[in-house]
């Protein structure tokens, strides 16, 4: 009798527990961000804080997603995207900076993210330069902020290593 009134106290007091926690809906509305997609979703390489994807001569177009963090914008906005030199140490003897109009093209680099959506894609074209045997390019983008987008320091970056044989 002493064990059932024990146990029925319990679940008593865990459920009246329970049902007094409040639990607030949050919205990250502070500080619009933007973030490569892959950046998020890919482990970074090893040293780096950013991914590096392997990819072929022949990939052709590549479509990067580009994510908004927090609320949607009232008005357009163009996004930047270049290229960065950081991944230095990445490069070897087999592995060159890849050179825009010989390996790749970033179309102008811009890209506008349209009122009332959270994500844009941006176009990167993989060019065919011709085979070289056992060589590989890298090209890492990086996105710029605008006064009213910041870019997300972990998943601004990332690299493709485009192999040219």
């Amino acid at each position: 009798m002493k064990k059932t009134f024990s146990l029925i106290f319990i679940t008593a007091l865990c459920i009246s527990l329970a049902s007094c926690i409040d639990q607030p809906d949050y919205l990250f509305d502070e500080a619009k961000q933007i973030e490569f997609e892959t950046a998020v979703r890919t482990a970074p390489a090893p040293g780096f804080i950013f991914p590096v994807v392997a990819t072929t001569r022949t990939a052709g177009a590549i479509n990067l997603q580009i994510n908004l963090i927090g609320s949607q914008l009232k008005s357009p906005e163009d996004i930047t995207v270049s290229v960065d030199t950081s991944g230095s140490s990445l490069l070897t003897a087999n592995i060159t900076r890849a050179v825009e109009g010989k390996h790749f093209n970033l179309n102008g680099g811009k890209v506008t993210l349209k009122a009332d959506t959270s994500f844009v894609n941006y176009r990167l074209n993989i060019l065919n330069s011709g085979a070289e045997a056992g060589k590989q390019a890298l090209i890492v983008l990086k996105l710029e902020g605008t006064s009213s987008l910041k870019a997300a320091e972990n998943y601004r970056r990332v690299g493709y290593r485009i192999n040219l044989q």
